[in-house]
């Protein structure tokens, strides 16, 4: 497959032009954040691979997972009826959810990688598709438990591919995204600007002895000393830490009835879903205590005391991280935020934060409708309608957007970040794209696979809505962050007219 001519500039020039770059282009002082690209040697560090021959001929630099499941069908694909309407989705023989597998993983530093070879990690796991509408996909994401060996409902929490342990993984498989690496990258950086986001690394898959193409194993979001380091829940705690996510068709046996949702301030069909305390801890008393606290902090939001001093709602939330969450929610066009995959968590000990940031897939105008990028997307959504009636909040995150535009969201930093990157990738992309290919040519794919005019858009046509190379999909997106960075550093300061006493003093009456 061909590839852009920068792809082939000289290793050595990349690394040396990226440490100048890096060193004067930083995010937050305080993160230290593993980039595996930096960390582990590329193809031309390690020198040519000899294939072995054997399972697929497969010898890569990058980790590799292999998953073997018996023989089984993977439970979670979407059935539906002939009109397009979900029905439900495909169980195992059992009826159950998720199947039993086993897990080698392959990730050993500074070596290539064969099928082969003696594994560095054994596991036992269930396993299943995960996702909204990726599940549509042909490629397929998945969620991986490790349980004990003996007794699949006993976790098994493992320190996968370097990262900190965990017994819940994500196994994303880039499908719509062509450029393979949309989570990877800006999961990296909004670590950088956050000070966390999940774990990500890139690994090459097998299930069952077939290669699946590139995947990219994340950290899910949970409560641990790793991850969110929360104050630990326990049973009897009259007042203590949670974290809630907003998602399309919320699990009902998670579902709490908070106030957005009662009063319809929440998008149709989406609600809120309690992620912590876990769901063997959701006692009727932890519910209503969790409903009670994050309702009143969302109606004190609309309340006359909002609107008469709009700073006010900052002794409830931590300014920072919703100021960080909205650059980087508006600068990549989220299209989810306040619609699915939003987080929130408490701290006993502390204010109500968003997030921390998921599911970057579609960002940076890779999604099924038009996302212009001249354009404010997020500022009226969700709780951003209200929080920019402060004057505070719009102070910080114009100041903040100018500061990160002079590090890690500049186009320097994200031009150069990208091409590492893929230099890095080296001959994975190929071989994804050996399984994979066919996803550039839009008569393959289904509707629910691939871009289609829509209003702002009708004019084009598929061809023109979707890209034909791996290269043009890494050229768009680097098009649209720069085209979108020039708008926002033209516009960001019209944010001020939300803040502006003259618009609110109408809802004020004393």
């Amino acid at each position: 497959m061909r590839r852009s001519k920068w792809i082939y500039l000289s290793a050595m020039v990349l690394v040396i032009a990226a440490a100048m770059l890096f060193a004067f282009l930083d995010g937050d002082d305080d993160v230290v954040r593993y980039h595996q690209h930096r960390e582990q040697p590329g193809e031309e560090e390690l020198g040519s691979c000899s294939v072995c021959g054997g399972q697929n001929d497969l010898c890569t630099h990058l980790p590799i997972i292999s998953i073997d499941t018996g023989g089984q069908s993977i439970p979670g694909n979407p059935v539906r009826d002939p009109d397009g309407t979900l029905l439900y989705y495909e169980t195992a023989e059992d009826g159950a959810g998720e199947i039993r597998v086993s897990i080698r993983t392959y990730e050993k530093e500074g070596v290539y990688h064969h099928p082969e070879d003696e594994p560095d990690q054994t596991a036992a796991a269930l396993f299943r598709i995960r996702g909204n509408s990726s599940r549509n996909f042909d490629k397929k994401s998945y969620r991986i438990k490790l349980v004990d060996e003996n007794d699949p409902e006993q976790s098994n929490a493992r320190a996968l591919l370097g990262m900190a342990k965990g017994d819940e993984w994500s196994l994303h498989g880039p499908f719509l995204d062509k450029t393979l690496i949309r989570n990877y990258m800006w999961m990296n950086i909004s670590a950088q600007v956050m000070g966390y986001a999940p774990g990500v690394r890139f690994c090459e898959v097998l299930i069952d002895g077939e290669y699946q193409g590139l995947y990219v194993l994340m950290e899910t979001i949970d409560v641990s000393p790793q991850r969110v380091n929360l104050t630990e829940y326990r049973d009897g705690d009259a007042i203590f830490s949670y974290m809630v996510r907003l998602e399309p068709r919320p699990d009902a046996q998670k579902q709490i009835d908070n106030f957005n949702f009662y009063t319809m301030r929440t998008e149709q069909g989406s609600g809120i879903e309690l992620v912590y305390p876990g769901t063997s801890s959701q006692t009727e008393a932890v519910r209503e205590y969790v409903k009670t606290d994050f309702s009143e902090i969302e109606r004190y939001l609309y309340s006359y005391e909002m609107a008469k001093d709009p700073d006010s709602c900052w002794e409830y939330l931590d300014l920072d991280s919703f100021v960080d969450y909205y650059i980087l929610q508006e600068y990549l066009a989220v299209s989810d935020a306040f619609s699915a995959s939003t987080y929130f968590y408490k701290d006993v000990r502390g204010k109500l934060h968003i997030g921390p940031v998921w599911d970057y897939n579609n960002v940076l105008d890779n999604f099924f409708t038009d996302l212009s990028e001249s354009d404010f997307l997020l500022d009226q959504k969700g709780w951003f309608a209200p929080l920019m009636k402060s004057g505070l909040f719009v102070d910080r995150v114009i100041s903040r957007y100018r500061e990160l535009r002079q590090g890690v969201l500049s186009d320097a930093y994200i031009d150069q970040y990208a091409q590492e990157v893929e230099v890095w990738l080296g001959s994975a992309i190929d071989r994804n794209f050996e399984v994979w290919g066919y996803s550039f040519d839009v008569d393959q794919l289904s509707v629910d696979e691939r871009r289609s005019p829509t209003a702002g858009r009708d004019a084009l046509t598929l061809e023109e809505l979707n890209p034909s190379t791996h290269e043009e999909a890494l050229e768009w997106m680097l098009q649209y962050a720069a085209g979108r960075g020039a708008w926002l550093d033209e516009h960001i300061e019209a944010l001020r007219q939300y803040c502006h006493p003259s618009r609110n003093a109408s809802e004020v009456t004393d």
